[in-house]
């Protein structure tokens, strides 16, 4: 009797089993097939961002950024005013010189107004920095296996932090460069959108802008007027003239009679006649 009743519940038990594993591998494979489909996509993130990444790292370190990229970089911040840049419920105005954004020839006629949508790198950037340091330190401290916990996590929450700023620029381009995408290239750093164009010359002009190349945007700035310094002619300044010897000697003499006889000049003058 014990025996017949033992093998139905072993039955009963081994086919529970059987259904727990079946359902806990079925489970287990879309977990897994979720975290590879989402460890593609983070890794295909970082990846195809790789030099913009690196160019924000160098705005850490300068030096390690050639010249001539910094040299035809237009920055502008949100904390700031200017004549043809503002930003506006989360949204980046600019109206550039009206100059070729590409060779730096005066443009003509329109301009072309044209909305991008730029990646905001600093979240995605620090949080690397921030898991891998983690790591590192909980590695060095609690257990080995925290430090690559700390680099997957890193990236993970870096994909998850990222966000874009939207981006409307007025700008001209030359017939010969009308179909170029090369310029301008846009990039953000902390509160600085950075625009990358292709001529130092509108990059200056962009810094110096005159009253007539107030555009729509930045209205409620002040205008600024550049008045000249008037050139003046330089004073000369008068110089007493150094007595001679023989007049100060006669001057000191004088100036002694007075002292003792105030008539004493008077006196050495002939009687007259």
């Amino acid at each position: 009797m014990t025996s017949e009743r033992t093998e139905p519940e072993t039955n009963k038990f081994a086919a529970l089993a059987g259904t727990l594993w079946s359902v806990a591998v079925k489970v287990a494979a879309v977990v897994l097939s979720w975290i590879w489909r989402k460890s593609r996509i983070v890794c295909a993130y970082y990846w195809e961002r790789r030099q913009n990444f690196w160019q924000h790292f160098t705005e850490y370190a300068r030096d390690l950024r050639p010249e001539r990229f910094v040299t035809r970089e237009i920055r502008v911040s949100s904390e700031e005013q200017y004549l043809n840049a503002e930003y506006d419920d989360e949204t980046w105005k600019v109206r550039l010189p009206k100059m070729c954004v590409v060779c730096g020839t005066p443009g003509e006629g329109a301009p072309l107004t044209e909305n991008y949508q730029v990646e905001n790198l600093t979240a995605p950037f620090w949080s690397v920095v921030v898991g891998t340091l983690s790591g590192f330190v909980l590695w060095m401290l609690v257990w080995n296996w925290f430090f690559p916990i700390g680099i997957i996590l890193g990236f993970a929450i870096g994909y998850g932090r990222h966000a874009t700023v939207k981006v409307k620029i007025k700008q001209w381009k030359c017939d010969k460069h009308r179909d170029s995408t090369r310029y301008p290239r846009l990039r953000t750093f902390a509160d600085f959108l950075i625009i990358s164009v292709g001529s130092k010359e509108l990059r200056q002009e962009f810094r110096h802008q005159r009253k007539g190349d107030r555009g729509d945007y930045g209205s409620h700035v002040p205008e600024q007027t550049y008045v000249p310094a008037v050139a003046t002619e330089p004073v000369t300044p008068e110089i007493e003239p150094i007595p001679l010897a023989e007049e100060a000697h006669d001057s000191i003499e004088i100036d002694e009679r007075e002292r003792l006889d105030p008539s004493a000049i008077e006196d050495q003058e002939p009687p007259p006649l």
